[in-house]
C-alpha cells in the first residue's frame, strides 16, 4: 500500500482520523513545547565560546538575607588571579536609559571593556571596546545585531557614524553578530563603563549590589575553588569592614545560565510532569479509539481472513489506518509550538530575557516525534492485546474477546481518573493557596496607588549633580511637582518617598535601640508627609511627619516613625512613643532620633514574604538624586499615568522616569510565576478530565452495545429499564471510585513536590482532595449516565434480532 492509498483509506473514517490528529496535535505541541523549554533553560548551549564555564560572582548579606552584585573596585583583583579566572566582566546592575531624535528609547548596558572578549564573540562589523574607550566621556557604542537591522536597516557603513542619545553625540565603533546577547535580550547596545562621582563614592562606602561581575573559570577550576578565592578578596577589601562585622558578607558563585533558570525550573518540571500525564491519557484514549476501530471493522478483517491475510497482515491493516492521522497530527503539533512558546513566555513560565531560543531546534523535534512514536505504539499494543487478533478477524467471539478487552480497558481508565485526580488536586492546592494569598493582609491599600519613580535631574544620564548647589532649587521644583500633581482632578493625595512597597527598590541599614545591646538591621525609608495616607497604611500610634520635619535636624533633635515588627522585636513592654534610636548619619557615624509614631507592617516585595526585617520610616520632603512618587486618585490611576509623566517632564525637562505603574499592578506581577503554573496546571487538569470523560464514555457505550443481546434477554427475562441503567452505572462508579482512591493516594504524596508554591495550606489539605474527589466521582458518573440510559432502553426483540444476525 502506498502513501496516496493509506491517506485515502484513513480518510474514510473521518471520525476516528480526525480524533486521531486532534489527541496527536494536543500531546505533541504541550510536550514538544515544554520539554524545548526546561532544554533551553537547563542545557541548551549559551550564545558564548564554552558558555558552561562561565560564572556570576555575588555576595550573600547573611543577616538580611539578600544576594546581590559586588563591588567596582573588586573588579580589577578578580581579573588579576587568572590562575582563577581568564577573563572577568563587570556591568552595572541596570540599563543605561536614553533616548534618540526620533524619540525611541535605548537600552545601553555599561559593560567594562574587553567584555566580548571575555564572553568569546568577536563584533561581526567594526571592533570591540577597548581600554582607550574607557577613558574621558566614553562615548562609544557597540550595536547589538536588532538594533543594527531595526534602527540602522542594516547599513554596514555603519561603523564611524554618530548617534544622538540624550542630547549626547555618541560614536558606533561596531555591531556585534546575531544571536549574541547580554546580559539578556534587553540590551540594545553597550558602552564601557566609566564610574561617575556618585559611583565612586558609594563603592568608597561599601554600597554592594551597584556592580554584577561575570568571570570565564580557568580550565580545571571548580565553582567551590571560585568561592574560596571570592572569599578572600572580600575579607580583604577595606570598604566591607563594617559590612563584614555587622551583617556577614558571605561569596556565592553560581553558573551563568542559572541567573535565567532560578525562578522558572520549579514550575517548568511541574508542567513536565503534567505533560506526561496528559501523554498518558492521550496514548490510553488513542488505544481505545484503535480497539473501538478494530470491532468496527470485524466484517472488513472477516474478509480479510478468508482471503489469506494472516496475523501481520492484520496489524498491518491497523497501523495502515493509524499512521496517517497520526502523523498529521504530529505536524500540526509542531506548527502550534511557537505559538504555545509565546504563550508560555507571555504568561510567565519562560524568561522573556533568556539568551538563547526556545523551540525550533534538533531537540525540540525530537521531543515532537518522541511523543508522537509513543502514542502509535500505545496504540499498536492495545491492538496487539487482543489475544487472537485473527479470531477478531474471523468474527469468531465477541463476547469471547469482551472479558479480555474489559479489563484492559478497565485498568486504562482507572490509571487515568487517577492522572487526573492527582492533576486536579495539584490545580486545587494552588487556587487555594492563591486565594489564602489575595487575601493576605500586605498592611498598605494598593487600589488607586500610582507610583512614578523618578530621575528629575537627570543623573542617570550623566548630568552633575551637586547637593550643595543644586540640592535647594531642585526640592523646591519638587515640592511645586507635588503640588501640581495634588491639583489634577481626582488626586486625594501625595507624597515623596526613597522606595515604597513592591517598588524594586531596597535599602537596609545599621540601627541601634537606646537600652538595648548590641547593632540591628532594620529596611530604612524616607518619606514626606502623606505618604501613611497616600498608601493606607495605618497609623497605629503618635503621629505621622509634618511638611519641613526632616529639614535641618541636628545630631539629637531628629524624629523617626518605626512599624509594629520594630516594636514587637526591641521596644516590647514599653511605650515606643518616645523612645530614643541611633541612626546613620554618615559611614562610621550615628545621630540620635526620637519614635515619633507607630505603623502598620507592610510586605515589600511578596505578598507571601514572612515578616523579617523591621522598618523605620525618617522624615523628608523630598529625596535627591532619585525619587518615588506615590499618588492616591479616585478610580484607576493607570488613566493618570501619561499625565502625572507630563507633569514630571514639563517641571524637570532631563528627568528620567524609571517606571510609572499602579501599585496594583505591581503587587500582581508579583503573583505571576504564581499566578500562571496555577493557569497550566488547571488548563493540563481540566483537558484530562474531559479526556476521561470521553473515554470512559465510550468504553461504557461500547460495552453497553457489546452486552445488547445479554441485556436483551434480562429484559425479556422480567428485569427493568431501571435495574438495568443501575447495573450500568454501578461498573462506573466501580471504576470512578478506584480511579478517584488510587488518585489521592498517589496524588498526596507526589503534591510535596508543590509545597514551596503552597501558602496557607499543606500538601495534604483535606476540603481540596475531598472536592476534587467530589469534581471527578461527578464527571465520571456523568459521563456514565448516558450509556447507562441507553441500556435501559435496550429492546429484547431488537436486541435477539441483532445476536441472531452476529
Amino acid at each position: 500500500m502506498n502513501l496516496r492509498q493509506a491517506f485515502t483509506r484513513a480518510w474514510r473514517a473521518p471520525g476516528f482520523a480526525l480524533a486521531v490528529i486532534v489527541l496527536t496535535a494536543v500531546v505533541v505541541a504541550v510536550n514538544a513545547t515544554v520539554f524545548a523549554a526546561v532544554w533551553a533553560i537547563d542545557y541548551k548551549a549559551l550564545p558564548y565560546r564554552e558558555g558552561d564555564r562561565l560564572v556570576e560572582l555575588r555576595v550573600d548579606l547573611r543577616k538580611f538575607g539578600f544576594r546581590v552584585g559586588l563591588l567596582p573596585s573588586l573588579h580589577s583583583q578578580l581579573a588579576a588571579a587568572t590562575d582563577v579566572y581568564e577573563g572577568v566582566v563587570g556591568q552595572t546592575a541596570g540599563p543605561f536609559m536614553r533616548s534618540d531624535d526620533a524619540g525611541r528609547e535605548w537600552q545601553v548596558q555599561r559593560v567594562t571593556t574587553g567584555f566580548s572578549e571575555v564572553l568569546g564573540v568577536a563584533p561581526m562589523l567594526g571592533r570591540p571596546l577597548q581600554e582607550e574607550d574607557a577613558v574621558g566621556d566614553g562615548r562609544v557604542l557597540l550595536l547589538s545585531e536588532a538594533t543594527w537591522r531595526s534602527r540602522f536597516n542594516g547599513d554596514p557603513g555603519v561603523v564611524g557614524s554618530n548617534v544622538d542619545l540624550g542630547g549626547q553625540r555618541y560614536r558606533i565603533v561596531g555591531v556585534m553578530p546575531a544571536g549574541f546577547v547580554f546580559p539578556d535580550r534587553d540590551a540594545d547596545a553597550w558602552m564601557p563603563w566609566i564610574p561617575s562621582a556618585g559611583e565612586k563614592a558609594d563603592d568608597a562606602g561599601g554600597n554592594v549590589g551597584q556592580f554584577e561581575v561575570l568571570a570565564r573559570l580557568a580550565p580545571g577550576v571548580t565553582l567551590q575553588q571560585s568561592a574560596a578565592h571570592l572569599d578572600g578578596v572580600l575579607a580583604a577589601a577595606d570598604n566591607l569592614k563594617a559590612l563584614r562585622e555587622h551583617v556577614g558578607v558571605l561569596p556565592v558563585v553560581r553558573y551563568w545560565r542559572e541567573r535565567f533558570a532560578d525562578e522558572h525550573t520549579m514550575a517548568l518540571a511541574l508542567l513536565q510532569l503534567a505533560s506526561l500525564i496528559l501523554l498518558v491519557v492521550v496514548a490510553a484514549n488513542l488505544a481505545n479509539l484503535v480497539l473501538d476501530r478494530m470491532m468496527a471493522r470485524q466484517r472488513d478483517l472477516a474478509i480479510c481472513r478468508a482471503l489469506g491475510a494472516g496475523h501481520r497482515d492484520i496489524l498491518r491493516s491497523v497501523l495502515a489506518d493509524l499512521l496517517p492521522p497520526v502523523v498529521v497530527g504530529a505536524g500540526m503539533g509542531m506548527l502550534l509550538v511557537p505559538l504555545c512558546v509565546a504563550l508560555l513566555q507571555q504568561r510567565g513560565l519562560i524568561p522573556a530575557n533568556l539568551p538563547v531560543g526556545v523551540g525550533g531546534d534538533a531537540f525540540s523535534i525530537g521531543a515532537a516525534v518522541i511523543a508522537a512514536a509513543l502514542v502509535l505504539a500505545v496504540a499498536l499494543l492495545a491492538a496487539v492485546s487482543v489475544r487472537s487478533p485473527a479470531n477478531l478477524a474471523a468474527g469468531a467471539g465477541v463476547r469471547q474477546q469482551a472479558a479480555g478487552l474489559g479489563r484492559a480497558r478497565a485498568t486504562m481508565l482507572v490509571v487515568q481518573l487517577a492522572l487526573a485526580t492527582v492533576l486536579l488536586g495539584a490545580s486545587a492546592l494552588l487556587l487555594r493557596s492563591a486565594f489564602n494569598l489575595i487575601n493576605e493582609p500586605r498592611g498598605f491599600d494598593e487600589r488607586g496607588v500610582l507610583m512614578t519613580a523618578l530621575d528629575p535631574l537627570g543623573v542617570s544620564r550623566g548630568q552633575a549633580f551637586d547637593p550643595e548647589r543644586d540640592g535647594p532649587r531642585a526640592r523646591a521644583r519638587l515640592l511645586a511637582l507635588r503640588e501640581d500633581v495634588l491639583s489634577l482632578p481626582g488626586v486625594r493625595h501625595a507624597a515623596f518617598a526613597s522606595s515604597a512597597p513592591f517598588s524594586r527598590s531596597e535599602t537596609v541599614s545599621t540601627v541601634r535601640v537606646m537600652g538595648v545591646d548590641g547593632d540591628m538591621q532594620a529596611r530604612s525609608r524616607q518619606v514626606g508627609p502623606g505618604y501613611f495616607r497616600t498608601l493606607g497604611i495605618a497609623q497605629l500610634a503618635g503621629r505621622d511627619f509634618a511638611a519641613g520635619e526632616g529639614e535641618g535636624q541636628g545630631a539629637e533633635d531628629g524624629t523617626v516613625i518605626v512599624d509594629e515588627l520594630f516594636v514587637q522585636r526591641w521596644l516590647a513592654g514599653r511605650d515606643p512613643l518616645g523612645a530614643r534610636l541611633e541612626i546613620p548619619s554618615g559611614p562610621d557615624s550615628y545621630r540620635s532620633a526620637r519614635v515619633v509614631g507607630v505603623v502598620r507592617t507592610v510586605k515589600h516585595e511578596r505578598l507571601d514574604e514572612q515578616p523579617d526585617l523591621p522598618t523605620y520610616y525618617l522624615p523628608a520632603d523630598t529625596i535627591l538624586p532619585t525619587s518615588l512618587l506615590v499618588t492616591r486618585v479616585d478610580g484607576n490611576p493607570a488613566v493618570l499615568a501619561d499625565v502625572v509623566r507630563d507633569r514630571v517632564r514639563g517641571s524637570f525637562p532631563d528627568a528620567v522616569v524609571t517606571f510609572n505603574q499602579p501599585l496594583a499592578e505591581a503587587v500582581a506581577h508579583s503573583l505571576a510565576g504564581r499566578r500562571a503554573a496555577l493557569e497550566s496546571v488547571s488548563a493540563f487538569a481540566t483537558i484530562t478530565l474531559l479526556l476521561v470523560v470521553f473515554g470512559l464514555h465510550a468504553v461504557l457505550s461500547l460495552a453497553v452495545r457489546r452486552r445488547t443481546a445479554e441485556l436483551g434477554i434480562r429484559m425479556a427475562l422480567g428485569a427493568q429499564g431501571g435495574d438495568v441503567q443501575r447495573m450500568v452505572l454501578r461498573q462506573g462508579a466501580l471504576l470512578a471510585a478506584a480511579g478517584v482512591v488510587a488518585g489521592v493516594l498517589l496524588g498526596v504524596p507526589l503534591a510535596r513536590l508543590i509545597a514551596d508554591r503552597l501558602y496557607g495550606i499543606g500538601p495534604h489539605d483535606l476540603p481540596s482532595w475531598l472536592l476534587v474527589a467530589a469534581v471527578v466521582a461527578a464527571a465520571a458518573l456523568l459521563a456514565c449516565w448516558w450509556p447507562a440510559r441507553r441500556a435501559a432502553g435496550t429492546s429484547p426483540l431488537l436486541a435477539l434480532q441483532s445476536s441472531n444476525h452476529h
